[in-house]
């Protein structure tokens, strides 16, 4: 009744680990939980206006189930960003700095911070 709706998990291997893997998780509780997110996803399948959106910077632990047809079929890898998209990002976050009026050098930031991701510059 909601649709069209986008359902989104961001850091989807905090729920959606391979499972049978996790020792002394209380119980299999880590399982259950996947199990019942495998639930909810299939009973949106028949839903055309249901999207479901996962991100992950570990895709190499998401359990295989999730990821088959009908479920999370479509692999997107969004790499780090080059040089230029980081100057972009760096200006846009900056935009309503007052140190973006004092013009920081952002063109030499890059190089700097080559292998950071996001959520450890900003």
């Amino acid at each position: 009744s909601a649709a069209p709706c986008v359902l989104f998990f961001d850091e989807l291997d905090s729920i959606a680990k391979a499972r049978g893997g996790s020792a002394g998780d209380a119980g299999g509780a880590a399982d259950r939980v996947i199990n019942q997110v495998l639930t909810e996803m299939d009973g949106m399948g028949a839903k055309k206006n249901v999207f479901i959106i996962g991100a992950t910077n570990r895709p190499d632990i998401i359990d295989s189930a999730i990821l088959r047809p009908g479920r999370l079929d479509q692999l997107i890898y969004i790499p780090l960003p080059d040089d230029k998209s980081r100057v972009q990002i760096l200006k846009a976050c900056l935009r309503k700095s007052p140190i973006h009026k004092v013009g920081p050098d952002t063109e030499g930031l890059p190089q700097e911070e080559s292998h950071a991701q996001g959520r450890s510059r900003y």
